[in-house]
């Protein structure tokens, strides 16, 4: 499982380090919310020279990094303590009010929120349940998505400021991805 986990995570991952670019700092100190296997956290920690800690409802870690367990959409951290917190492909998994308590708890947290999503196609949608269930088993998959236009209403009905990347995608690859700096 390992070997496949890997392959389906390196090719987002790198997704995630184009979109991330100009938004990650060397030495930065960030949490992985909803981390899953760290394995994305792993590449953006050696990629960018961060720290990284995962967060989760469960740990479900198969790499080496420091974990901290998430309670009823609450984080055990204090304000401010990070630099950046990212989201990627999480928020889909939980309803759109706990989205909400989500970002509201990241940006208590942290300087800026880096947002990593899936757009609300068949393909993701189906690739998501899927994935997830070869990945996580029982992992909820609410299919909670939101297009860019989605996302920037819900920023600013939260008087957040943010800025968003639409990436471009090779044909074969099932998702196509918006990224996010969300900041207060």
């Amino acid at each position: 499982m390992l070997k496949l986990t890997e392959l389906t995570s390196s090719f987002r991952t790198k997704l995630m380090i184009t979109a991330y670019a100009d938004w990650v700092k060397k030495g930065e100190n960030a949490l992985d919310i909803g981390c899953g296997t760290g394995i994305a956290g792993r590449y953006l920690m050696n990629h960018f020279k961060i720290k990284v800690t995962g967060c989760d409802v469960k740990n479900y870690l198969i790499c080496n990094i420091p974990f901290i367990k998430i309670e009823n959409a609450k984080f055990p951290i204090k304000n401010k303590n990070y630099d950046i917190a990212f989201l990627n492909d999480v928020l889909h998994h939980v309803d759109e009010a706990t989205q909400i308590s989500i970002l509201k708890e990241a940006l208590r947290i942290v300087k800026k929120v880096l947002i990593f999503e899936a757009e609300p196609t068949f393909t993701a949608k189906l690739a998501d349940i899927l994935l997830n269930k070869y990945h996580y088993g029982s992992l909820n998959t609410p299919l909670t998505f939101r297009s860019l236009n989605n996302w920037q209403n819900l920023f600013r009905k939260l008087s957040l400021k943010s800025q968003a990347i639409k990436l471009k995608k090779p044909f074969w690859y099932p998702f196509s991805h918006i990224a996010f700096m969300v900041t207060k």
